[in-house]
C-alpha cells in the first residue's frame, strides 16, 4: 500500500493521506460499520468510550486476519454529535500511532431520506467503517 500526498494541492487536515494505492498482488479487506457495543451488548455513555470499543473490535477483526492498524487503508467516521470530536480524534489518533489512512469523517445529523436523526439507534455516537490492505507477502489466515 501507498500512501500519497499531492504537494500541489493543500497539505491534509488531520492525519491522514489524499490517495491509498493498492499494489499488485495485495487484496482489499472491508469491514462494515461498526458501533461501540461491548460483546456482552452493553454500551459507553460517552463518544470516547464508544470510540475505543469500536476500535478494539476492529483490533480484533484485523488480528484474526493478520493484519494490525498500520494495514487499515480508509476509514470513515460518522458521528452524530460536534462536540464529541475531540475524544473521537483523540482515541483514533492513539489508535492509528504515526500510520496515516486515507479517512473522512461524516457529521450525521440528519438521514435524509427517513428524516430520522443519528444513527441505527439513539445511543449510538458514531460508527466507523472502511477496509485494510493485505500486503501480497502475507498469506490469508482463514
Amino acid at each position: 500500500m501507498r500512501q500519497v500526498n499531492d504537494p500541489t494541492i493543500a497539505a491534509p487536515f488531520g492525519p491522514y493521506c489524499h490517495v491509498v494505492e493498492v499494489d499488485p498482488g495485495e487484496a482489499l479487506q472491508a469491514f462494515s460499520g461498526q458501533v461501540g457495543c461491548k460483546p456482552d451488548g452493553t454500551l459507553p455513555a460517552d463518544a470516547g468510550g464508544q470510540t475505543s470499543v469500536i476500535l478494539q473490535s476492529l483490533s480484533t477483526l484485523l488480528a484474526a486476519e493478520g493484519l494490525g492498524p498500520s494495514d487499515v487503508g480508509k476509514l470513515t467516521f460518522f458521528v452524530v454529535r460536534r462536540e464529541d470530536l475531540p475524544a473521537i480524534r483523540a482515541a483514533r489518533d492513539a489508535w492509528l500511532g504515526d500510520h496515516r489512512p486515507a479517512m473522512s469523517l461524516v457529521l450525521v445529523l440528519v438521514l435524509v431520506l427517513v428524516l430520522v436523526a443519528g444513527l441505527g439507534r439513539e445511543e449510538w455516537l458514531l460508527e466507523v467503517d472502511g477496509f485494510a490492505v493485505r500486503p501480497a507477502d502475507r498469506a490469508t489466515t482463514a
